[in-house]
Order: structure tokens, then sequence, then C-alpha cells
């Protein structure tokens, strides 16, 4: 029996709000810090919240749509010219990402690219896992612009939330900036087909996760599916709301935070009938950056949760619990 879920969108907004982060790009302190103390109530309280004036414009929005659109209009041997490789770039196909413990793979595809190291770039030629050569449609060189200057925005963008996150825990403002300088910032053009009425009830999109990394700037179209899992266990939709990206704290985060900030699980289900197009941004650091308790956010009365750990190595260790080709390829080399 599927579990009720909320749809009413005025109550979506009081536990998921949506708020102007257009301060975050002027230089008012006081009205930073008042943004800064919204986004930190959200993310400690809900481990989600819209964000609106976000100074991407909706002619960027729409041309990513369409190119997203595109894409997935390929043909399917072109779109597997381009397989993902060994740095998680490049086409994945449906049936390839299944959540621990779920009997069916998501329903989905999807194409990744990410920070655009060069070859002869000292982290690629180390060989560190994640770090590698965008994929790219041959020929595309038009649609490859929109992607990547889709990608420089966003990136700009999550710099500015992570500002408020360092002002929130006085920090200083460029504490993150220091740890994203070769990130490994995903972005995921997502296709999902309509879940037909025959599917089985524990067919999802996205079946019931929380993400990996620090946080994920998502665009969702409007066909909507996407469902957060509030405190109380009820699932709320996350509706649609034009012009704004929905923002969530991911596991990295909440371990960085020492619990301070949730990531929240989620999901989606896409019974709309219409084809669902989604862009989440995983926003996560250097591979390097050593992911320790953060600053003033332990004490004697709650001491540090974890030991360090590195965060490349721990973003590797949940795509390789994840996707099917990481798995096929580790048992070839066994």
């Amino acid at each position: 029996m599927r579990q009720e879920v909320s749809s009413n969108k005025e109550q979506v907004s009081k536990q998921v709000p949506v708020i102007d982060v257009s301060p975050l790009f002027s230089s008012d302190m006081a009205q930073r810090s008042a943004v800064a103390e919204q986004i930190r109530q959200a993310s400690v309280e809900i481990g989600f919240f819209y964000v609106k004036a976000h100074n991407i414009s909706a002619e960027l929005l729409d041309s990513v749509q369409i190119a997203s659109k595109y894409f997935f209009s390929l043909p399917e041997s072109l779109k597997r010219s381009i397989l993902v490789n060994g740095a998680h770039r490049g086409y994945v196909p449906f049936a390839q990402t299944t959540q621990p413990g779920r009997k069916f793979a998501d329903l989905k595809e999807s194409f990744n690219f990410a920070f655009p190291f060069t070859a002869d770039d000292p982290l690629v030629l180390e060989g560190k896992t994640l770090i590698g050569l965008n994929q790219w449609p041959e020929g595309e060189l038009a649609w490859r612009r929109i992607l990547e200057r889709y990608y420089l925005e966003i990136f700009e963008l999550g710099q500015k939330i992570l500002e408020a996150f360092a002002l929130t825990l006085k920090l200083p403002t460029n504490f993150f900036r220091e740890r994203y300088k070769s990130p490994l910032v995903r972005a995921r053009l997502l296709h999902y087909p309509p879940q037909e009425p025959t599917h089985s009830a524990e067919q999802f999109g996205a079946a019931e996760h929380t993400d990996y990394g620090a946080i994920t700037i998502l665009w969702q179209d409007d066909v909507g599916g996407l469902q957060v899992k509030n405190r109380s266990g009820q699932w709320i939709e996350a509706v649609p709301i034009a012009n704004t990206f929905v923002i969530n704290i991911g596991d990295m985060l909440e371990r960085w935070s020492n619990h301070l900030f949730v990531s929240t699980p989620h999901r989606v289900m896409n019974h709309s009938g219409q084809e669902r197009y989604s862009i989440p941004v995983f926003y996560d650091p250097d591979y390097d950056a050593v992911i320790s308790c953060l600053p003033n956010c332990a004490s004697s009365n709650n001491p540090a949760k974890y030991p360090p750990i590195v965060a490349g190595d721990y973003i590797t260790s949940r795509y390789d619990g994840t996707y099917a080709y990481r798995q096929t390829k580790k048992e070839s080399q066994s």
C-alpha cells in the first residue's frame, strides 16, 4: 500500500520554504546574514528548501531544458557512443542505478558532465577516480556550450549558498571556496519516462534515498514527482515552482556539520503520464578535501561523531555501491 502523499501547495510551502537569495549577491552584510539564517533554519529542520532570485536567467534555464530533451531524443547508438566512463561522465542508460536494498533499478536515464579537467591536469594524470574528461556528443558544439555555461553559473550559485553556511557558522566567507578549486561538482541531465499503471508499487523513477555529497542544486520541469519525507515520516510533494531551484543537504554535509544539517530522504514517482526532466547538480568539494567536523559544530556535550574522511574516497565508495557499471567493472577485475 502506497504511503499517503500531501500535494497541498500551501502545506508544502510551509514545510519546504522558498528563500529569496538575492541578498547573497549584494555587499550588505546584514541582509546576507538574514538570508543565511533562513538557510540555516531550513537545513536544520528540513534539509530541503527552494531558492528564488538566484541570478540564473530564465532564458538559460529554457535553453538547458531544450538541450536536455534534445539529448534524450538522440538515437540510442549515438547516446551509447559516449557511455559513462570511470570518471562518471557520459551517458548512463536505463536500469543502471539501484538504491541499496531495492528490488528494481530506478526508471531513468542520464547524462553526466562535471568540472572541465584537461588531459594534462596533474589530478587526471594521477588517475584519481571521478576525475577525468567530459564526454560530449560529436558535432554538438552549440549544445555543449549551453551546458558548459550552465555549469559555470550553477557553480557560482553554489558558492553563494555555501557562503551562507559559512556566515551562519561564523567561518571565513571563503572557507568553502578554498575547498572547491578543482571540485567534484557533477551535473546530470535526467529523463524519467512515465511510470505505467502496470508497474510494480516497488518501481520508482528514483527510489527513496539520500544524496551522498554536500548540497544538491536541482532544477525540475513542471511535471512534478519529487517527494520529500518530512520528520514525521510523511511524504510531501516538492511541487515545481517556476524560476526556483530545490536545494537539499547531502550525507557529506550532514557528517561535516556533525548532524547539525540534515540529509533528508526523497524519491521520484512519475505518475503524470508525461516525460519528466530534471537537472541535479551534486555540489561536492575537491577530491582531496578532508571532511572533518566543521568549526562551531561540536562541543563538550556534542563531540564530533565521525573521524575525518577524504571527500573523493567517500563519494567513490557511495557510487560503487549504487551503479551497475561500477560493480561490473570491479567484478571483472577480481
